[in-house]
């Protein structure tokens, strides 16, 4: 899980803003929400009910507004549903508000019920008595058409009351309309104007009517109460009728706390599946309920983490289980929490979890970043982490120690001491935080694998400790942090140094450090130029860290200088956010709900450092699914293709009959070819008497019926072997016709004979597998056809082609000619490093690679000639190296990013002498390939044409070879704008305002390296272009050095090596100038290479040579046939 910084993220205002959608960042994954069936109508039933509600309060604390709607015939009452000022009435519609949102289906039936049937029969009964005749009857076609709506959209309405609630709200509101009426009787009796205990009851049993929304006007006729006795009557009526409707409309809660097959499973999942989240494991805690994607454990393949506050289903961290089943599992959790009538909400997940509930309709917004750190990269060594390095090492001088060990390992005695010191250390500071990202618990028997760090100081008392939860295989996530106040700083900084320092001891790769909320908040607002929104938001957050520490658990990371991984907080629903927020912000330990609980809990310990029994532990490992045997689904045949199924049954049975398909050795005398030679000819039917065991592949098999016949390939040439009854026992004859396959290797004894047709045969007289081939081998045919098939199985094709592992012993014999006429003529072999800190000795663009151990970055060498002059100074006088050479440039039929030079150096020579030593080693190397001094080269129609390389090879200026390709005459002094007209002329490609080297060398490139067929020496090139070049010894703007050219393409070069160091230095100067204005290629100053110069050099000829063009120039192939391995994109 290790990541790499992600860029800054942008907003629509100059300064950033405050939070971010998952969908607005492209950078971290396109997360783009896809909404579910629209499901909306329970949201839009309960605004409506809020919205009347809110509208209730306002009438009833208007006192003209309240006049008008007591009555019994506003135009709303008439038109819509009744209106009956009253805050008790007004809050029974926030409550049905509530249950509406829920999606509890008897809050529906209540609606329907209570406030569209029940007041369209009393309208129809006014029509019958003519009241108000048409408000009345469009309020009935009103309240129709809301009956209808309602019973369309029912099955949006998932959520179900709970079992015994219509019994419990039924006698709550009964009883509780007793006392009301009984209390509220005495009361107006005694401080009223009722007549008697009649007319008050009456009183009181009308306002209980108008505080559920019906109408009781006419029992109220003559009464009256003070409006303390109203406040008391109407607060009683409140509490009951709210409580009745609480009861009624309550959501049904599933326990949270996991059973122990729930925990099994998750462990399970964890197991398999853990790397996919650093909080994965925090799934595990006991406060927590799971829903399966299955609806069942023991079926289960993902699942989703919650818990319930509220009336919110908050899901932590990403789902668990296998990636491919997360839809599922958030799709039960969805439904699930619909039938509860609870709104979704996740905290916490990853990016891969937050695509995954985007996919599934939730929005997902950015609350910040978790700090990972690699403990395989990690160094306190690094640039920047030089506060950290000095923390660690001041509590090391004063005799701090840390110890690393798993959870396991430790007493508990050892627990009981960490929960002490720390339950000491913390005082009374409240929850613990951290409902998706901490787990609540230390030394429960079942986390083993859990990790503590722990320090003491020189006197071996405790002084902090860190507790780490397992991520996946390798990555341990920050648990549990406690520290001595009166410890020294920068303890925290030496227990991470500590886990860094045993990391790979223990196996530990990724750790996951604190969750910083709003880092990047924090980083922007701090930054030059940030814009108002973010230096504001970034203000709110300061003055929040007073409270919650958001700052400094910022900071407290950042010195790690980890990779940022997102964080993200999702929700359904703009409405839900509130909601949301207050529940996230509860769990997190943000925000404190006042209970009874609490209370209780008060002074009573750490939660968070609860813990299990040893019997649930037992029970839970019971129930853990076995690992899955990697191993075993690895080397599973079932989905191997027909062949390979077939060929590793084979297999098998050739081991459960006790024959090793891969011996150790086996028999061999002669190879192919020595058998060949050594039989010379013969003629038919001969049986020579000489017994041979040779080995071989198995290329073609042919079933005669008594007699069998195969081709045998080995290294040195193919030959027939021969197989009959009368010849090979009865136990071998059945091992060859059942159990060896085209493409085995087998090992065959037995005399060398010619058959009828004269055929040069060995009759076998015993046969045995040396080496079973699992795979078949292509078309007998065709071979490998795709070239980029040849080249990425080129075992295979040096198998079926056997022009192919020509070309592989030319090859070596090219490089075996070029060591051997260099050693021959008194030249050392030597070797310089692959590894450089400076890209020199060419114009090329490098690799580049960092170094761990001394935390720099790195070159692959573009050339070897640096290190070889600093031999020459030395002493050294004539030395070679064949090595590889690395250029991150292009890839083509004449070039490899990776390929063979040879250089050559010799002091006191030029470039003319090694101009001669470069003809010769070519025409000694096409003599050992050829026998004679030849190249190969395939025309335009495929046929191979032999070229002449004997004599000495013509040598032009490039001046000269310029003249003769214009037909007209170039020289230095030609000025610069003549030769940019000839450049346009003859379409070559020049950069902008060119030089007039480079004018002169893009005329060559066009005209005349490209013609160019048998070798040619092109010489004197400017001097601009040749940095490591001396100036030519006649004419100062030339350089001494030389091109061979062949076949179109360079072959070779050669300079008169610059040795004045004063001259170079100027040069390499100009170069690295140009590569600080973007040249990748321009050479960087080698001060170590100067250093050396300035000792004294000898003058000195210096030569390179392409190998692999060396090869393909003289067998006529492309470059990428002449190395056995070039680079090629992978298949997989």
């Amino acid at each position: 899980m290790s990541g790499k910084e992600l860029p800054p993220r942008g907003g629509s205002f100059a300064g950033g803003i405050p939070f971010m959608t998952v969908e607005q960042k492209e950078e971290r994954g396109a997360i783009q929400p896809q909404r579910p069936s629209p499901d909306r109508w329970p949201d839009l039933f309960a605004a409506a009910a809020f919205l009347f509600a809110t509208f209730v309060l306002l009438i009833t604390l208007v006192p003209p507004w309240y006049r008008y709607f007591a009555a019994d015939d506003d135009i709303v009452s008439l038109l819509l549903v009744p209106v009956y000022p009253g805050l008790v009435y007004a809050a029974l519609l926030y409550v049905m508000g509530v249950a509406l949102r829920r999606r509890l289906r008897p809050a529906l039936v209540v609606l329907v019920a209570w406030w569209f049937v029940i007041p369209s029969i009393g309208r129809v009964w006014n029509v019958v008595d003519g009241e108000h005749v048409v408000p009345n009857i469009l309020g009935v076609l009103v309240s129709l058409a809301l009956v209808v709506l309602a019973w369309r959209v029912r099955a949006q309405f998932v959520a179900r009351r709970v079992p015994g609630s219509l019994r419990r709200a039924l006698a709550v509101f009964l009883g509780g309309g007793v006392v009301m009426l009984l209390l509220g009787s005495v009361l107006v009796r005694a401080f009223g104007t009722a007549d008697g205990i009649g007319s008050a009851a009456a009183y009181v049993l009308s306002t209980m009517f108008a505080d559920v929304g019906r109408a009781g006007g006419d029992l109220m006729s003559g009464v009256s109460a003070p409006i303390w006795v109203r406040a008391i009557v109407g607060f009683v009526g409140a509490v009951v009728v709210i409580g009745a409707a609480g009861i009624f409309f309550g959501a049904p809660r599933k326990s949270t706390t996991p059973e122990a097959i729930d925990e099994a499973i998750v462990r399970g999942m964890l197991r398999d599946h853990g790397d996919e989240d650093s909080l994965g494991y925090f799934a595990t805690r006991r406060d927590k309920g799971v829903v399966w994607d299955s609806g069942d454990a023991g079926t289960a393949h993902a699942g989703i983490s919650y818990r319930a506050i509220g009336s919110v289903c908050l899901a932590s961290g990403n789902p668990i289980g296998e990636r491919e089943y997360w839809p599922g599992a958030i799709e039960a959790w969805r439904r699930w929490s619909r039938e509860q009538g609870l709104s979704l909400a996740v905290m916490g997940a990853g990016h891969s979890g937050a695509q995954a509930y985007a996919d599934a309709g939730l929005t997902m917004l950015d609350i910040g970043d978790e700090a990972i750190v690699d403990m395989a990269t990690f160094s306190l060594n690094a640039p920047g982490m030089k506060e950290v390095r000095r923390s660690v090492d001041r509590l090391q001088r004063r005799g701090y120690t840390a110890t690393v060990l798993r959870h396991s390992a430790l007493s508990a005695e050892d627990f009981a001491a960490l929960a002490d010191a720390a339950e000491h250390w913390r005082g009374d500071g409240g929850d613990e935080r951290g409902f998706s990202m901490a787990l609540g618990r230390l030394a429960d028997p079942l986390d083993g694998d859990c990790v503590l760090v722990r320090a003491t100081d020189e006197t071996g008392r405790l002084r902090g400790f860190l507790s780490f939860v397992p991520w996946g295989r390798t990555g341990l996530s920050l648990d549990l942090m406690r520290r001595d106040p009166t410890a020294d700083n920068g303890l925290v900084e030496f227990l991470v140094g500590a886990l860094a320092a045993q990391a790979s001891r223990i196996g530990v790769g990724p750790v996951s450090l604190n969750f910083a909320m709003f880092r990047e908040a924090f980083e922007r607002g701090a930054q030059v130029g940030a814009g108002p929104v973010a230096r504001v938001w970034r203000q709110g957050l300061l003055l929040a860290s007073k409270t919650w520490q958001l700052e400094s658990l910022y900071r407290s990371n950042a010195k790690y200088l980890p990779d940022w991984q997102p964080r993200y907080m999702g929700y359904e629903y703009a409405s839900d956010l509130p909601r949301v927020g207050t529940a996230a912000g509860s769990a997190e330990g943000f925000l404190t709900v006042p209970s009874i609980n609490l209370l209780r809990r008060r002074g009573r310990g750490d939660d968070g450092l609860a813990t299990g029994h040893e019997e649930y532990a037992e029970q839970v490992r019971t129930l853990i699914p076995p690992a899955r045997d990697v191993v075993a689904e690895a080397l599973s045949i079932d989905r191997l293709p027909d062949q390979m199924r077939v060929r590793r049954l084979k297999l098998d049975r050739l081991r459960e009959e006790g024959v090793d398909p891969y011996p150790a050795t086996a028999p061999r005398t002669h190879t192919l070819a020595q058998v060949r030679d050594e039989a010379g000819e013969l003629p038919v039917d001969t049986e020579t008497g000489t017994v041979v065991s040779v080995v071989g592949r198995v290329v073609l098999k042919r079933d005669m019926g008594s007699v069998a016949f195969a081709t045998l390939r080995d290294g040195s040439g193919d030959l027939q072997v021969m197989v009959d009854v009368q010849h090979l026992g009865a136990s071998d004859l059945h091992f060859w016709e059942h159990s060896v396959d085209l493409g085995d290797q087998v090992g065959v004894t037995g005399e060398v004979v010619t058959t009828h047709k004269g055929e040069l045969s060995v009759r076998a007289t015993s046969v045995m597998m040396t080496s079973k081939s699992l795979r078949p081998l292509p078309d007998k045919h065709k071979g490998l056809i795709d070239p980029e098939a040849r080249i990425r199985m080129r075992y295979v094709d040096l198998i079926v082609r056997p022009e192919a592992r020509t070309v592989a012993y030319q090859r070596a014999t090219v490089v075996r000619s070029i060591r051997d006429s260099l050693q021959s003529r008194g030249f050392t072999e030597v070797e310089t490093p692959i590894l450089q800190t400076v890209h020199g000795g060419a114009n090329a663009r490098p690799f580049e690679t960092h170094i761990n151990a001394y935390d720099m970055d790195l070159y692959l060498r573009i050339a070897t000639e640096l290190h070889l002059k600093r031999l020459l100074v030395g002493g050294m006088e004539k030395v070679f190296e064949v090595g590889r050479q690395f250029r991150n440039e292009g890839a083509d039929f004449k070039h490899n990013p990776e390929f063979t030079s040879l250089e050559v150096y010799e002091t006191y020579g030029d470039y003319n002498t090694m101009r001669m030593l470069t003809q010769q080693l070519i025409q000694e190397a096409a003599i050992a390939v050829h026998g004679e001094p030849i190249a190969r080269r395939a025309d335009r129609d495929g046929k191979i044409v032999e070229y002449d390389l004997s004599g000495n090879w013509p040598v032009k200026t490039m001046c000269q070879a310029v003249s003769e390709a214009l037909g007209e005459e170039i020289t230095a002094d030609t000025p610069k704008a003549e030769l940019l007209r000839h450049a346009e002329k003859v379409g070559a490609e020049l950069v902008e305002d060119p030089t007039w080297g480079a004018a002169l060398e893009g005329i060559y490139e066009e005209l005349c390296e490209g013609q160019t067929t048998t070798p040619v020496f092109y010489t004197d090139f400017p001097k601009e272009n040749a940095p490591l070049t001396r100036p030519h010894r006649s004419d100062g703007r030339l350089a001494e050095k030389w091109d061979l050219v062949i076949f179109g393409a360079e072959q070779g070069t050669a300079y008169s090596e610059l040795v004045d160091p004063v001259d170079q230095r100027e040069r390499l100067v100009t170069q690295s100038l140009l590569a600080a204005a973007g040249d990748a290629e321009a050479m960087q100053v080698d001060e170590d290479f100067l250093e050396a110069l300035e000792y004294g050099m000898p003058p000195t000829g210096g030569m390179g040579l392409g190998v692999d063009r060396l090869v393909m120039n003289l067998t006529g192939l492309s470059i990428r046939d002449t190395i056995l391995f070039p680079i090629v994109r992978p298949q997989h």
